[in-house]
């Protein structure tokens, strides 16, 4: 990767959260989910942590190409995608919209959506990293 160390050390914290999200998740149920409210917290504020990482760097690598700036989260990450640093922006959409609804929702967020995401869908933030990884 031809990007500097700012984007290495988000890399780094991405991989920390994804650790312990494993780590403390991986042999509960839904059931012990839904009643830790501990155990909830720290998966929301991960994977929160998270976006934020793959937004901070859809950013930075736009701010080093000099490709203007972005109104939006989801521009940004369309904009790496006209660049030719990711495959498609879309598959990257949700992980914004759950950032959204968790920051500006949080009242009411739905337990089982997060663990599903926590549990099944830790992939994407992976596949971000191992595209910006191939940059050259």
């Amino acid at each position: 990767m031809k990007y500097n160390g700012v984007i290495q050390r988000k890399f780094t914290l991405l991989d920390k959260h994804l650790l312990e999200l494993q780590k403390h998740l991986k042999d509960i149920n839904f059931s012990t989910f839904k009643n830790d409210w501990a155990l909830r917290c720290m998966a929301e504020r991960s994977l929160q942590v998270m976006v934020e990482i793959v937004i901070d760097i859809a950013e930075r690598i736009i701010a080093i190409e000099d490709a203007g700036p972005t109104a939006t989260s989801a521009e940004a990450l369309e904009k790496l995608e006209k660049l030719g640093v990711i495959k498609s922006a879309l598959s990257y959409g949700n992980m914004i919209k759950f950032r959204n609804f968790i920051v500006h929702q949080y009242e009411e967020i739905d337990p089982e959506i997060v663990f599903n995401i926590a549990k099944n869908q830790l992939d994407k933030f992976r596949m971000f990293r191992d595209e910006i990884d191939k940059i050259e």
